[in-house]
């Protein structure tokens, strides 16, 4: 749809006004249907129809609106604006962008699941992709409708649920790695809808209580390199993959690595701090994050940390007493430290009166 096959809606408005008749719920139909006869779009054109379309949803009749909801839920360049402004309308007429619209983000999702509209939060849940925040206000709900809508996703979840946890597919983490902040919140969820609960005292391989200190101590001191060599340290991991969770703009990873080590909210919360430069001078963006610590499953923090080391199998070094060889150079080479580490018997100080009498002066002189 070229800007210029756009008709010119103040021109039309203002001929059927003069006529008393109203054709902008027309008007919507046509510029809806050219919209959608073309799957390409330019930037502009996209903008130009968000801004016609916003304008003429309000005179339209609700059958008209559920029958622009119904076109442009599955067209892929539909605009966010539009797309929340159906969503934002009753439970019919926001049914098929709640399930299918792709323009809609994990907030809004979240916000329709929180409306109290029950068909909003059923189309929520039949949706092929739920972020993590929609889909844990999906599980608080008690609607028979939506937890059997919940059950059914299972079997059509990316991971198999009856894959074992113990030997997650390594390209699970390296997807996660890959994907968008979006995509990210939507592997959690499916996940977390597809693996058991995690065994108390159960955690990734290799993991200890101090290695968690480890990484906060590391961000803390800001040097760089830091917190990578940390994190391959502690999870047995190259130093390649370590880097990539330790360096990754969005904080996602580093918030898994925290949660699988149940370093808890608050030195989670230092540790982005530190780590990111863009992350810490952020409050939404640490808050966020924060949210998602709470939200995400050891479990499923556990399976994307064994995944990690399946995808980058180094054993993690082992810890030994540091050699120190015999004639290091150490403490003992300041002047005077040498004798006063020697095992031999000190002499006692001569007082003057000792001093021998070749070196006394004599009386009187």
């Amino acid at each position: 749809m070229s800007s210029q096959r756009l008709p010119s809606v103040q021109r039309l408005i203002g001929l059927a006004r003069s006529n008393g008749i109203d054709v902008r719920p027309t008007l919507l139909r046509i510029i809806v249907d050219q919209f959608v006869a073309e799957t390409r779009h330019s930037a502009a054109e996209v903008t130009r129809f968000g801004e016609l379309v916003v304008n003429l949803l309000p005179k339209a009749s609700e059958a008209d609106r559920l029958l622009v909801a119904e076109k442009l839920a599955r067209h892929r360049q539909t605009p966010a604006v539009v797309a929340r402004r159906l969503a934002a309308d009753t439970g019919a007429v926001a049914r098929p962008l709640l399930t299918h619209g792709r323009a809609l983000s994990d907030d809004d999702l979240f916000l329709a699941v929180r409306s109290g509209d029950p068909l909003k939060a059923l189309a929520v849940a039949e949706r092929e992709d739920i972020g993590l925040a929609a889909l844990v206000a999906l599980e608080d709900m008690d609607d028979p409708a939506v937890k059997a809508a919940l059950a059914a996703r299972i079997g059509r979840s990316p991971v198999s649920s009856t894959e074992p946890l113990m030997a997650p597919p390594a390209n699970i983490g390296r997807r996660f790695l890959a994907a968008t902040p979006a995509q990210r919140e939507t592997m959690l969820a499916e996940l977390a809808l597809s693996q058991p609960a995690l065994p108390p005292g159960l955690g990734p391989r290799g993991s200890t209580q101090g290695q968690g200190q480890e990484i906060e101590v590391a961000a803390l001191s800001r040097r760089a390199g830091a917190l990578a060599e940390a994190i391959g340290r502690s999870f047995g991991l190259d130093r390649i993959m370590a880097g990539r969770i330790a360096e990754d703009a969005g904080g996602e990873p580093l918030v898994v690595a925290a949660r699988a080590l149940d370093l808890g909210r608050e030195a989670t919360a230092r540790i982005l701090l530190f780590a990111h430069e863009a992350i810490g001078t952020s409050v939404d963006r640490i808050a966020a994050l924060s949210t998602l610590y709470d939200a995400v499953p050891r479990g499923v923090a556990v399976t994307l940390v064994r995944a990690w080391q399946e995808a980058s199998p180094l054993a993690p070094p082992v810890r030994t007493i540091r050699h120190q060889p015999v004639f290091a150079s150490d403490a003992t080479d300041r002047p005077g430290a040498r004798q006063a580490a020697s095992p031999a018997p000190r002499q006692a100080a001569r007082s003057p009166a000792a001093r021998p009498a070749a070196s006394r002066l004599p009386k009187g002189s």
